[in-house]
């Protein structure tokens, strides 16, 4: 067997991960996937791919996600014959061993509720249970908008509004400047990711951005400056970046994440006409 530890992959391992995939997904029926974009990861050097081969076919793959200094989730496949031969462990301890070296003292693993085999697994390691998030993806036809706010906009973010951004989202979501600096400058500048920053009359009230995965818009980072909560701006925020989706080409599906533990988002998102899709768990692992 063989294992490699990568910071990205090339066309072919991308494409025989892909494949691992497909078919583990197709095998059992979930509906989930790997963590593919890198650009927020918070070390840009630390290794977050980690693939098993055997007689050059990949039989195992993990995925190291980690956009702060204090938390790492893996998520990952095994070839349905390959499982229970302690494969997917060898990937774990490998990747432990890399994230150590950055500071890291635990793990999020991640499987769907779904998966029989995956739920197995993490219990078997020990790990105990953290969370658990939703995926849910927008159905236009359930939709109901609101009447807009013509003096609420939103705007596409650069470089020069960064450091109030910075401290605008430390006040939302907390977090060190660093980190925040980090995620936001990554959103600046990486072209599949828009920042955007909700006003109302000219006074920042929240912030809101979008990730495209291929025709995938994820909606990421909407948050309520803390002074401004309580008043109806989440759901415009979310109303008015459903709008700007709408009507572009690109967003053949949008989609939202969610805590379960989350009512108020939760209700507000299913207002929104999304609906849940699936449900990922979450189990904490000691490195």
């Amino acid at each position: 067997m063989k294992i490699l530890s990568l910071t990205e992959l090339d066309s072919e391992q991308q494409l025989a991960a892909q494949a691992l995939e497909i078919l583990c997904k197709s095998e059992g029926g979930l509906k989930g996937s790997m963590h593919w974009d890198k650009s927020m990861n918070f070390f840009p050097t630390m290794r977050h791919w980690f693939l098993l081969y055997n007689d050059g076919v990949l039989i195992a793959v993990l995925s190291a996600f980690a956009p702060s200094t204090s938390q790492v989730e893996y998520s990952g496949y095994t070839l349905p014959k390959a499982r229970r031969k302690g494969c997917f462990s060898l990937l774990l301890d490998v990747a432990a061993e890399e994230v150590r070296t950055f500071g890291y003292q635990h793990a999020l693993l991640i499987t769907e509720r779904a998966s029989e085999s995956g739920q197995a697994f993490v219990r078997h390691l020990g790990a105990v249970y953290s969370n658990t998030e939703y995926q849910l993806v927008w159905q236009p036809s359930t939709w109901l908008p609101s009447a807009p706010i013509p003096s609420l906009k939103l705007t596409e973010a650069t470089l020069d509004e960064l450091e109030p951004l910075i401290e605008l989202s430390r006040s939302i979501f907390g977090g060190t400047t660093d980190e925040a600096r980090q995620i936001l400058e990554t959103t600046i500048y990486t072209p599949h990711l828009t920042q955007y920053i909700a006003t109302l009359d000219g006074q920042t009230v929240g912030m809101v951005a979008v990730n495209f995965e291929r025709t995938t818009a994820w909606i990421i980072g909407l948050g309520v400056c803390p002074d401004q909560q309580g008043k109806g701006f989440g759901k415009r925020i979310l109303h008015q970046t459903l709008e700007l989706l709408r009507h572009d080409t690109r967003a053949e599906t949008i989609m939202i994440e969610v805590d379960s533990s989350n009512e108020v988002a939760l209700h507000l998102y299913e207002k929104a006409g999304f609906v849940i899709q699936m449900g990922q768990d979450y189990f904490k692992l000691p490195l």
